[in-house]
Parts: C-alpha cells; structure tokens; sequence
C-alpha cells in the first residue's frame, strides 16, 4: 500500500509552505529532490496522517524542524 505524503519548504521565518502532494515514498523523495534543488531553504516530505517526516533536505547544521503555532482568529 502506497501512502500520501505532502511536501514542504519551510522559509526562513520557520513558515512551511506547502509544495506538492504525492503518492508513494518513492515520488516523495524523487519530487522532493526536484524541488529542493531549486532552493536553499530547508524542504520535507510528511505523511500527515501521523506526522512522520519521510524525507528532509537543504537542512542547516544544527536545525531542527519547528512549527510556528497556527494562527487564530479574531
């Protein structure tokens, strides 16, 4: 069975961006590739569902992958 995974790049601001979704860990590293190559900002691939981190490139030593807290409304 071939998971979902979604791909990130996260900006310098620790704001991830979302890039691509993909089926298959296989794609995930492959497009993750791809696009990591086009940037210097660190990017990652996630299977959301239960939030393991497949896949990280473009890492800065010493880094570790934060999420700004989501924003609320009004």
């Amino acid at each position: 069975m071939n998971r979902d995974y979604d791909l990130f790049e996260k900006f310098p601001d620790g704001a991830p961006v979302w890039r691509q979704h993909v089926v298959g860990l296989l794609n995930a590293r492959e497009i993750l590739k791809a696009i990591a190559s086009s940037t210097l900002n660190e990017c990652f691939a996630i299977h959301l569902p239960s939030k393991d981190i497949v896949a990280r490139l473009n890492v800065k030593e010493g880094e570790e992958l934060v999420f700004p807290p989501p924003v609320t409304p009004w």
